[in-house]
């Protein structure tokens, strides 16, 4: 009766004050107390002092304190067969358990959760699509974890589309970064791009200006990396952050790679008030970065010449022999440029014709030899059908 709702009440307040004070010790033991009372309250009076008391708990330093929580929150309601707030308790301990890098714990709570979202036979119900979101969303970030690309692989394609029927902007943000950072590893930057821009917007829609910030950033990194001409600080998204240092730096980054200025560039990710280079994902593609725009660099600077020594060119983009010679080389095999290297003599002999005429010439003798081929072949049939018809060089 009425009395039993107070009881239930009043545990709940000494478990959020045990929280505040840092008693977790004392917080569990009146938490068991309290879930004993769940089949003896209301279903939603039930739940908002579960939810309550796991907000308050999540203010805990110690992780595993927080973790034992969700785990008593987990048995009584397996008992009471709440299944809802079962599902999205448990998500929260997955997450808990990807934030404290346990691959284990974390495999064991997405295999629990996938299985309430399959049919008997299996396979996905798609009726529980948001669920199903949530769940893949958890498995990709594990993937990224682990570094299980094959798997990331396998589950991606599956995680977009159920995102074009369910719109859950928290979700679809963690799945897109995720999807960016995929192929990021495997250099496709165009790709990269694409996913990090909607993980942007995302972000941005649920209000998590940090990870939004952060995800320019890398929408910035990519675009480069793809030698793209769009310009993402156009976009109506990003103007709203162009007044922020941090995401000022990166447009300043962006205007002297379109201008092929090299020492900006430097200054710009060297200046640690920038914290450019403070973040590991950026630091790992810096060199792929910096031999992109050495390479539009380099190209322009030889455009003028028809033979330059090595040791200027070097000197000119600020790297080594060895380096200038590995990028001359890429020029080269990519028909940027052509002519050859005297590694000998230090020089680099530049033919007078561009690229684009040589492909032309190029293009003409194929066609040429095209039509030889044609000619020889209706002479060679002309000459079965009439063999006195005269053959011709």
């Amino acid at each position: 009766g009425t009395e039993v709702v107070w009881r239930f009440k009043a545990l709940q307040n000494i478990v959020s004050l045990c929280a505040r004070l840092g008693r977790f010790g004392d917080m569990a033991t009146q938490y068991k107390a309290l879930l004993e009372y769940m089949d003896k309250v209301t279903r939603n009076d039930a739940s908002e002092a579960i939810n309550t008391v796991l907000d308050s708990a999540s203010s805990a330093s110690d992780l595993t304190k927080l973790e034992t929580i969700y785990e008593l929150t987990l048995d009584a309601l397996r008992a009471n067969a709440n299944q809802r707030l079962w599902f999205s308790t448990s998500v929260k301990l997955a997450k808990l358990h990807l934030e404290l890098g346990d691959v284990h714990k974390l495999q064991r709570s997405v295999r629990s959760l996938h299985k309430t979202c399959q049919k008997p036979d299996g396979t996905d119900d798609i009726s529980k699509g948001s669920q199903l979101l949530e769940v893949y969303a958890l498995e990709i970030q594990m993937c990224t974890l682990n570094k299980n690309s094959l798997r990331m692989k396998e589950i991606y394609p599956k995680t977009i589309n159920l995102t074009s029927a369910i719109a859950d902007p928290r979700n679809i943000a963690v799945i897109r970064e995720s999807g960016g950072k995929m192929f990021m590893s495997e250099k496709n930057w165009e790709a990269a791009y694409n996913e990090f821009f909607e993980a942007f917007k995302n972000y941005q829609e649920t209000g998590n200006s940090t990870r939004a910030k952060i995800m320019l950033k890398y929408v910035v990194l990519a675009n480069m990396l793809a030698l793209s001409d769009i310009n993402p600080f156009d976009s109506r998204e990003a103007k709203v952050y162009q007044d922020d240092p941090e995401i000022s730096a990166m447009a300043n980054l962006r205007t002297a790679y379109e201008q092929n200025d090299i020492t900006t560039i430097d200054k710009l990710l060297t200046n640690p008030s920038y914290r450019i280079l403070s973040d590991d994902f950026i630091k790992t593609y810096l060199q792929d970065l910096l031999r992109n725009i050495r390479l539009q660099v380099l190209q322009n600077i030889i455009r003028p010449y028809r033979c330059v020594g090595l040791p200027f060119l070097a000197k000119e983009i600020n790297v080594d022999a060895n380096e200038v010679t590995s990028l001359l080389v890429q020029l080269l095999l990519d028909g940027k440029i052509i002519g050859k290297i005297d590694g000998t003599k230090g020089f680099l002999n530049i033919n007078s014709e561009s690229a684009d005429e040589a492909n032309k010439f190029a293009n003409l003798n194929k066609w040429v030899d095209a039509f030889e081929r044609i000619n020889q072949g209706l002479l060679g049939k002309l000459i079965q059908m009439n063999p006195e018809t005269p053959r011709t060089g």
